[in-house]
């Protein structure tokens, strides 16, 4: 175990000495350890959830910061982007000849401010993704075409103008025994799942309204 600590070590040393901090000592190694490993899994973690959209809350212990309990501070984005910001400040402090104890209290400054900024952008991305949810239940009420037959008992397809869009959506008629050419009008008038249940719309009851 000493000698996979020893070279470990050795492999640390030699990264900061390829950056150009191989003598560095005290606290400054501690910002450093902060600033790499901070910034090398924040950004594996930011492609991971750009690639693949791994959830942003995967730790058990969340603080919430706002009312609706939407934004929590302590998530994984948030911690990284913590000890990124807290390593790459307090060393750019510490290397400037500034005392220790000034170099951490700029480098939680940073860290929370890093932290916090991360976070809101990482709530707008999930709004976003939200926002983009097909809701079904929005349909009801809607009128469209149908665009694929509904036979009787049957799933066919209509179109209705929804959510801000015109989109195609699986649908059944509410009358079980009833079937539903192509190009005829309907009415949505519920939604069950992804699929809309629909009746004719009557033109010209519609047309005399």
């Amino acid at each position: 175990r000493l000698r996979r600590f020893s070279d470990t070590m050795g492999l640390f040393g030699d990264l900061l000495d390829f950056i150009g901090l191989g003598g560095i000592t005290g606290i400054d190694i501690l910002f450093a350890v902060m600033a790499i490993i901070g910034t090398v899994l924040f950004l594996i973690y930011f492609l991971l959830v750009m690639l693949f959209g791994f959830a942003d809350d995967m730790l058990p212990f969340d603080m919430d910061m706002s009312a609706d309990g939407i934004f929590h501070l302590f998530t994984i984005q948030g911690i990284l982007s913590f000890m990124m910001m807290f390593g790459i400040f307090g060393l750019a402090m510490t290397q400037a000849d500034q005392h220790s104890l000034i170099a951490i209290i700029v480098g939680v400054i940073a860290g929370s401010v890093s932290m916090y900024i991360v976070g809101k952008i990482f709530q707008m991305m999930k709004g976003l993704e939200m926002d983009n949810t097909i809701k079904y239940s929005e349909a009801i009420g809607a009128k469209g075409t149908v665009y694929r037959t509904i036979n009787a008992g049957e799933h066919g397809q209509v179109q209705v103008e929804y959510q801000g869009a015109l989109r195609t959506s699986d649908a059944v008629a509410k009358d079980d025994k009833l079937t539903i050419q192509t190009g005829k009008f309907i009415k949505v008038i519920d939604a069950i799942g992804e699929t809309l249940i629909i009746e004719p719309l009557d033109i010209s009851t519609h047309s005399e309204e």
